[in-house]
């Protein structure tokens, strides 16, 4: 059949748009007197409803009728004006006039309105459904749902589902339960609806981009922007939340901030957000925002902070000074802002220059020891000021060392005894449906995997580089327009707080690089890290009482990621890549030096040093000299930081692999951080014996069996272990939803072990093969091993460690290649008294022997000229 002509549309198409405005008339009439019709009336009508979405979904014309129909679309407001009220009311307790806030049980509101609840949100999802489809036509019908004011109408549901869905039962168990959870599943699918249709809304229409933007980042402060029960029934499009919420009140303004209020002038004023401009208006405005909005987000970051050090410091009060020290100091970063390059530019001299030397760092080392003996000694807290404080000035453009005066460094008020009061740590988090944490938040903490894709996807398509073009707007106006956004993602505190829930949704989930969610987020980073804002992203993401915050770890494995692609390499180690799709390596970047420099400096500055304090304090209370009570952090924080460790050194193995990086890491000597990290590995933590290996491999192979019988799946590698302020709601219909619904507790892995006693699995393994990286056919690594006392350590790994597996035969070619023309470093093995060699019993047992192939890597195989089994 052919495309009807918009002007005489098909008499089917015309029949379908009629049965649509009766739907509508019909549900608003419902929802404004339940009464108006029978229930005969109303099923008819919603199986009416459900052949709309049948042809909306089937015939492209029918889309575009509807879509271009502006009538609808204020139809579909009218109804929603009603129905987001009613949907409330039987949602939610009544709210108490004293304070303020919905009280009683919610989940029993929600059972005594069960069937009528359950109708009510059929009926929407299909009327919001067919709206999506209504949006995949022209950019007409984009701005049409707009001007109608639809999209404040979706954010408002987006509200009302979020608090249902993230709040938890709260009743009484029985059918009630039952009931609640079947409306749970119901508003997540709603949900799910509403963030397809925000994705359809701004898709290739930059001008929808940048007010969705707005509405949804454009200020933390505003609290009630999406109150169904507060909205103006007139819904007109002035009223909209861009308008109220992106307003700066003059209390809350900042002198230090000019540039940044005057971006949001610039953006609030223009009369391009209170009418449709086209593209080449659109990428205009983007270029002269972009003067002002690029790198404001450093602007933002720690007003508070800056105010109370700056108090501090004035007053001059030793007294003071102390009692306001961290008597821990977790994490202190270098300044993201001498590290970002925004606009790009060619590498200078100064890039290059490595603030931080390694005998700073190794003066910061012994200060965190001894300032951590030293608290576990006196009761009392313990400042942190004193520690190398020549050497926690930050680094300049220049490479010269600079004190920086605009905000203390993160971590802070760890209690005396080391740990960390829950109480104080959640008071800022005010439960589900919280607006100063971002409308949409809280939406990875109750969608799974396959349920979430909209809502990455929507992120994407606001910052990500945009393949396909857009008529009137060229690759500099469109780069100009994803910056704006890029920038007002991160600048803001409901932007970031989204961007971490969602980086940690790959921990909690235990994403592959292989999934569709996880290959989003690295486009979502990529495009952060080329505007010259990771940084500034990994210093936000930062938590009190984490050496490496969960939201961190990702992001350097992220970073790993993408630069495995910026090299030419496979997304996974040891995948093969077809020679017809061999991606050619990228030239290094300003933007990539600076990040890779800035990682390195975290990297000596902060984790190296902290990490080996807590080890040496494991290998104190081995020795008996301090109580295994007293070790500052749990299970779970050993975990956090056992995993960012591991990020940082597989994003410098992947680095390796490049000559350029590798040569850079050389010339920083990065082989200080790598044999210091091993020597407090050897000296603390002892190694596994050989009975324990076996054990170990029993014991995993007859519970992988197990579960295989049980779940008929292939096991799966533990998560990142991940605390929550709230448990996300599992219990619904798994038919209706993806059939994956909780991730897998971490709890199995840390059941009977105590702090003191983590094992840091494979850490020294992994030291040792970057060591390798760097060491072959590299007379200056070699030098530098022997310089900083590596030889002795890499002989140490050549012995069998259960908590390190294979290490022995990575050790054996580390050694190989650091031995291998240089008779200094031969010179010294010599001299080395001969030790009893460890027997082979686990493998002679088995009959396999290790071997290095003709590539250098070491495998394994049978004994007696046996076929390999497999590369270690």
């Amino acid at each position: 059949m052919a495309v009807p002509q918009q002007n005489q549309p098909a008499r089917d198409v015309k029949a379908t748009r009629v049965g649509l405005k009766l739907v509508l008339c019909f549900t608003e009439g419902m929802f404004r007197h339940r009464r108006t019709l029978s229930d005969r009336a109303y099923a008819k009508t919603l199986d009416t409803g459900k052949m709309v979405l049948r042809k909306s979904q089937r015939e492209p014309e029918t889309r575009h009728f509807l879509g271009n129909s502006g009538d609808v679309w204020n139809d579909m407001v009218s109804m929603f004006i009603l129905a987001l009220p009613m949907l409330e009311e039987q949602s939610f307790a009544k709210p108490d006039s004293l304070m303020g806030d919905f009280n009683g049980s919610c989940s029993n509101v929600i059972a005594m309105n069960h069937t009528s609840l359950m109708l009510d949100l059929e009926r929407l999802n299909d009327i919001l459904t067919i709206g999506r489809n209504m949006l995949a036509t022209t950019t007409r019908a984009q701005n049409l749902a707009a001007e109608a004011g639809f999209d404040q109408q979706v954010l408002k549901l987006i509200n009302i589902c979020i608090r249902v869905t993230a709040r938890g039962f709260d009743g009484e168990a029985g059918r009630s339960e039952t009931q609640w959870a079947s409306a749970v599943g119901s508003y997540k699918k709603l949900l799910i609806t509403c963030l397809q249709f925000l994705h359809n809304l701004v898709m290739h229409n930059e001008h929808r981009k940048l007010l969705l933007w707005l509405d949804l980042f454009g200020n933390s402060k505003s609290s009630e922007p999406y109150s169904a029960m507060d909205f103006d029934t007139n819904h007109s499009s002035s009223k909209s939340v861009k308008q109220e919420a992106f307003s700066i009140n003059a209390q809350d303004g900042n002198p230090n901030d000019e540039d940044f209020s005057l971006a949001l002038t610039a953006l609030r004023s223009n009369e391009g957000l209170k009418k449709f401009f086209n593209a080449p208006q659109a990428g205009q405005l983007a270029s002269e925002v972009l003067k002002t909005v690029d790198g404001f987000v450093n602007m933002t970051l720690g007003q508070d902070k800056k105010a109370e050090l700056a108090t501090t410091r004035s007053s001059g009060d030793p007294t003071t000074m102390q009692s306001q020290k961290h008597p821990w100091n977790w994490a202190n970063l270098p300044d993201s802002i001498i590290y970002a390059d925004p606009r790009g530019g060619e590498i200078r001299e100064d890039d290059i220059r490595m603030g931080r030397s390694p005998e700073s760092a190794a003066e910061t080392l012994k200060e965190a020891k001894d300032q951590l003996m030293a608290r576990l000694q006196d009761p009392s807290p313990f400042p942190i000021g004193t520690v190398e404080q020549e050497h926690n000035n930050q680094i300049g453009n220049n490479g010269d060392m600079q004190v920086v005066d605009d905000g203390e460094p993160l971590g802070s008020e760890m209690a005396a005894d080391g740990s960390i009061d829950d109480d104080e740590s959640d008071e800022d988090y005010r439960g589900p449906g919280d607006q100063e944490r971002g409308l949409l938040t809280d939406i990875p903490l109750v969608l799974g995997p396959l349920e979430i894709e909209a809502l990455p996807m929507i992120i994407q398509a606001g910052i990500a580089n945009n393949i396909t073009p857009t008529p009137g707007l060229g690759q500099k106006e469109l780069q100009n327009m994803q910056a704006v956004r890029c920038n007002i993602l991160l600048a803001q505190e409901t932007g970031r707080n989204l961007l971490r829930e969602l980086l940690i949704f790959i921990a909690a989930w235990d994403l592959q690089e292989d999934e569709f969610y996880f290959k989003l987020m690295v486009q979502i980073m990529e495009a952060i890290l080329q505007n010259g804002l990771m940084p500034f992203a990994y210093q936000t993401f930062g938590e009190v009482k984490d050496i490496v915050s969960p939201a961190q770890s990702i992001v350097i494995k992220i970073l790993t990621q993408i630069f495995r692609k910026k090299q030419g390499l496979p997304p996974v180690a040891g995948t093969p890549i077809p020679t017809s799709r061999v991606p050619q390596r990228e030239a290094l970047s300003r933007v990539d030096l600076l990040v890779v420099r800035y990682i390195f400096t975290v990297f000596r500055q902060s984790i190296i040093p902290e990490t080996c304090a807590l080890i040496y304090l494991q290998g104190r209370i081995r020795a008996g000299a301090a109580p295994p009570e007293d070790f500052p952090l749990n299970l779970w924080d050993m975990e956090r930081v056992y995993e960012g460790v591991y990020q940082f050194l597989e994003f410098f193995a992947v680095l390796t692999e490049s000559e350029d990086w590798k040569d850079l890491l050389v010339k920083w000597e990065i082989v200080s951080e790598l044999i210091t990290l091993l020597r407090e590995l050897d000296a603390g933590i002892p190694k596994g014996p050989l009975s324990k290996m076996s054990k170990d491999a029993a014991n995993h192979d007859a519970a992988a069996a197990a579960r295989g019988s049980e779940s008929g799946q292939d096991t799966v590698t533990l998560p990142l272990a991940v605390e929550r302020p709230y448990d996300p709601v599992t219990d619904f219909p798994p038919n209706d939803l993806a059939p994956a619904s909780v991730p897998n507790s971490p709890s199995q892995a840390l059941d009977n072990q105590e702090p003191a006693d983590f094992e840091w699995r494979n850490l020294k393994k992994l030291v040792v093969l970057v060591l390798s990286s760097l060491v072959w056919k590299s007379p200056t690594v070699q030098d530098q091993i022997r310089r900083y006392g590596g030889v002795e350590m890499v002989l140490n790994c050549c012995n069998y460690d259960a908590n390190n597996p294979y290490i022995r035969e990575h050790a054996i070619m580390c050694l190989r290649f650091l031995l291998e023309g240089s008779k200094d470093n031969q010179d010294i093995v010599k001299k080395l008294e001969p030790r009893e060699g460890v027997p082979n019993e686990v493998m002679d047992k088995s009959g396999y022997e290790t071997f290095i192939d003709e590539a250098g890597k070491v495998g394994l195989r049978k004994k007696n000229g046996g076929v390999a089994s497999g590369h270690l």
